[in-house]
């Protein structure tokens, strides 16, 4: 138990230490994985017979979460917020719902159309070669057509209202990438596409 809690308090110490390194790492490292899972039932739902591994695609979404969801929420959630919204100490008992239903508002209804989404696909673009303008086409198709928002604020709302209610500040990024590992799952789905075009790795 000794053991456990030393390891336990060693990451805590980390994290509250190097916030910007742990964020980047846990969250590149989650969607490594989170983009393997998407591309693993990809290949078993599609008909192609030689649908292997994207490297490429995987890089891009590792980059992605762990420069906008480990960075930049960092940055955003315990930098940015406390000058926006005032600062949890200071709050009172009565005023801290309220503080966090205004931060989650503007997470989801203005960070997240602008900030935390449109990277995922500049991320794709680059790591194919594509442009700007093919990524942020693709971003708005997907905002459009298949109900990219709607899934977003479906999981993201409830899950930030708690990480800012009773997440402490330097674990709100931790939190974020583990619920983000769901998330990454339907993003790394949505964003590459449709049958032969994640097959060639188009932008559609």
């Amino acid at each position: 138990m000794q053991t456990v809690a030393a390891a336990g308090a060693a990451v805590s110490e980390f994290y509250r230490a190097s916030p910007l390194l742990a964020g980047f790492l846990t969250c590149s490292a989650k969607a490594s994985v989170a983009d393997g899972v998407a591309q693993r039932r990809d290949a078993s739902a599609s008909s192609a017979t030689d649908r292997k591994f994207d490297p490429r695609r995987n890089l891009a979404m590792a980059l992605y979460s762990g420069l906008v969801l480990g960075v930049s929420c960092e940055l955003m959630y315990n930098r940015c917020f406390p000058i926006l919204f005032g600062t949890s100490s200071a709050a009172s008992a009565s005023s801290g719902a309220a503080r966090a239903a205004k931060m989650t508002l503007f997470d989801g209804f203005v960070n997240a159309p602008l900030l935390w989404l449109p990277p995922a696909y500049l991320a794709r673009a680059l790591a194919y070669g594509r442009s700007k303008r093919e990524a942020m086409g693709k971003y708005v198709r997907d905002v459009r057509d298949k109900g990219l928002l709607a899934k977003y604020w479906s999981l993201w709302l409830p899950a930030t209202m708690v990480n800012f209610l009773w997440v402490p500040a330097h674990f709100r990024v931790a939190f974020v990438a583990a619920v983000s590992f769901c998330w990454m799952i339907v993003l790394s789905l949505v964003a590459n596409g449709d049958g032969g075009e994640r097959a060639e790795g188009s932008n559609g």
